[in-house]
């Protein structure tokens, strides 16, 4: 391959160079919320470098949430408080560039190098492991949880922080919200704890999976459900999806999403819903109940959705450029 340029939207062409052969070695000095999906091909034995000094987490450039995830799946994590690189190897690929893990680097005009230069491979494998880095620790990552907790940041810094998944339920990019019914699920304790040991929850924001079953497509990461609870005389708190969707383990069969909720909110009856909505969004939604019954979802307009959301002091987020 040589040397190939990657500029504006680097991530796909990044995430290809890291599956392949490692182990791998990073340092990004900052990770979002959605870092772990980002560098899904990190996983037991590989190391990586971030920037955790209370700063970045006060700043909520880098997320304790990440870090855990990372950590769950036998991530080496190091911390160096004036890092400020960005940089893959694996034993085939180096990567150096602008890019942050964070969905906001997904959305902001990046540039990488990707080259296969066997040099160039072991000089950032080697400045990687040269990186003054102390290995995070379980009261470490616990003490950075409450800094984040107990911060919030000051400004938006373009392909760093913004509105976040720890803070907020409903993501920056969130758009689209689905009106859908609930599907009874079979998961047995052993599968929920195998899907648990996956994900690492933010605080208030708990995470569990939503089964599929044959008739249910899935749904887009970042996507709002409103569901249906199984007495159809209610609708249960908004979620977010949280994951593609998966495999259920040690099945043959049978797949789910994670979702995330908010844990101070609640169901709420169609009867209180319909007091809050004009006449207008009332009709809108007896509407959108009945397609829901025949095709189990549909999509909601945008100024009904706002309606809806807004029983749960919730509204669709604009992104930081159009506030």
């Amino acid at each position: 391959m040589g040397i190939e340029f990657v500029g504006t939207s680097p991530w796909n062409r990044i995430s290809q160079a890291a599956a392949t052969t490692g182990p791998r070695f990073a340092a990004i000095a900052y990770l979002g919320h959605e870092a772990p999906d980002l560098l899904n091909e990190l996983g037991e034995g590989d190391v990586i470098v971030v920037n955790a000094s209370e700063e970045a987490v006060t700043s909520h450039s880098t997320s304790p949430h990440a870090i855990g995830v990372l950590r769950k799946r036998g991530v080496v994590v190091k911390t160096a408080p004036g890092l400020h690189a960005k940089v893959i190897a694996t034993a085939e690929y180096a990567v150096v560039g602008s890019a942050n893990a964070s969905t906001h680097s997904t959305s902001s005009n990046e540039a990488v190098v990707i080259t296969d230069q066997k040099s160039v491979v072991r000089e950032v494998r080697d400045y990687v492991n040269s990186i003054p880095a102390d290995e995070i620790t379980d009261e470490q990552l616990d003490h950075l949880y409450d800094v984040w907790q107990n911060s919030v940041p000051r400004s938006i810094v373009p392909g760093i922080n913004g509105i976040s998944q720890e803070t907020g339920l409903l993501p920056h990019d969130a758009t689209t919200v689905i009106l859908t019914d609930t599907v009874d699920d079979d998961l047995t304790a052993d599968e929920l704890d195998a899907i648990a040991d996956t994900v690492e929850h933010a605080r208030a924001f708990p995470i569990e999976p939503m089964q599929l079953d044959h008739r249910s497509r899935s749904y887009p990461k970042n996507t709002i459900l409103l569901r249906l609870s199984d007495q159809p005389t209610q609708i249960l708190p908004p979620a977010v999806v949280y994951s593609p969707p998966r495999s259920i383990p040690k099945r043959k069969t049978g797949r789910y999403q994670l979702i995330r909720t908010q844990d101070n909110h609640r169901a709420r009856k169609l009867t209180a819903i319909n007091r809050k909505l004009t006449p207008d969004h009332r009709q809108a939604l007896d509407r959108a109940l009945e397609s829901t019954y025949n095709t189990t979802s549909v999509r909601l307009a945008p100024d009904l959705a706002q309606a809806l959301l807004a029983c749960w002091a919730l509204s669709l987020p604009q992104p930081p450029e159009a506030k």
